[in-house]
C-alpha cells in the first residue's frame, strides 16, 4: 500500500466516528434537522472560500506544470462545482448569498481553515496537500457509503442531491490525482518527515469530525 493510501487507515478511528456521527447519518436517513443543515450550508460556504485559497497558494508553490494544472483544476471545481450546489441549496432554503457572505465563521470553522492556510502559506506542498486531502476524501467516502447504506429510502431523501454530488465519479476524479502527487512529494523524505505529514493529515480528519459536530449542534463557539 502506498503512503497516501495508508493514511485513511492511520486516521481510521476518527474517520469512522465521522461517518457514524448523527449529522452524517441523518443525511443518509433524510432525518437531519433542517436548521442543522442550513447552519452547515452557511458555514461550509464560508469554509470553501478559504479552502479554495489554499489551492491558490499551492499553484504558487508548484514547480511543475502538472502540479500547477492539478491544483488549478481543483480550485475551479471547488468554486464552480461544490459552490454551485451550496448556492442552489441556500436558495431553496431561503438563504440569500448576501446573508451567507455576511455570516460569521464559527470558532471551529476558523480553526480548521486557519490550520490549512498555515500550511498553505508556510509549509511545503506535501504539508499543504496533507492538510486539504481529508476534506475531499472523507466526503467521497461518506457520500458513497450513505448512498449504499440507505438505498431503500434514498429517492425520497431531501438531501439526495448533496449525497449524489459527493458519491459521484466526477467528484472522486476531481481529487484522484492527490494520491500519486502526495506519494511523489514524500518519496525522498525521512521516516520522521513522513510521520509529520501523516499527523497533519490526521489532524484534518479530526477537524472534519468537529465540523460535523459543530453543524449538528449549530454551535458558533465552545
Amino acid at each position: 500500500m502506498s503512503f497516501s493510501h495508508s493514511l485513511k487507515e492511520r486516521a481510521n478511528k476518527v474517520w469512522e466516528d465521522g461517518y457514524n456521527h448523527p449529522f452524517v447519518q441523518g443525511l443518509g436517513q433524510g432525518t437531519l434537522a433542517l436548521e442543522s443543515f442550513k447552519f452547515y450550508l452557511v458555514q461550509d460556504y464560508l469554509y470553501l472560500l478559504q479552502y479554495a485559497k489554499v489551492f491558490a497558494a499551492a499553484v504558487m508553490k508548484s514547480d511543475t506544470e502538472q502540479l500547477m494544472a492539478g491544483f488549478s483544476r481543483s480550485q475551479d471545481y471547488i468554486l464552480n462545482g461544490e459552490m454551485e450546489l451550496h448556492r442552489a441549496y441556500m436558495k431553496q432554503f431561503g438563504i440569500t448569498e448576501q446573508e451567507a457572505a455576511q455570516a460569521k465563521s464559527s470558532l471551529f470553522n476558523r480553526s480548521y481553515t486557519a490550520n490549512m492556510l498555515h500550511y498553505g502559506l508556510t509549509g511545503g506542498l506535501a504539508e499543504l496537500l496533507a492538510a486539504v486531502f481529508p476534506c475531499a476524501w472523507t466526503y467521497a467516502d461518506y457520500g458513497a457509503r450513505l448512498k449504499a447504506d440507505f438505498a431503500a429510502q434514498y429517492e425520497n431523501n431531501p438531501y439526495k442531491s448533496w449525497i449524489d454530488m459527493y458519491a459521484s465519479d466526477e467528484f472522486a476524479q476531481s481529487f484522484a490525482w492527490f494520491y500519486d502527487a502526495l506519494d511523489g512529494l514524500v518519496e525522498h523524505m525521512s521516516p520522521a518527515q513522513r510521520e509529520n505529514i501523516a499527523e497533519i493529515f490526521i489532524s484534518s480528519v479530526e477537524f472534519e469530525y468537529l465540523f460535523w459536530d459543530m453543524a449538528y449542534k449549530q454551535q458558533m463557539s465552545y
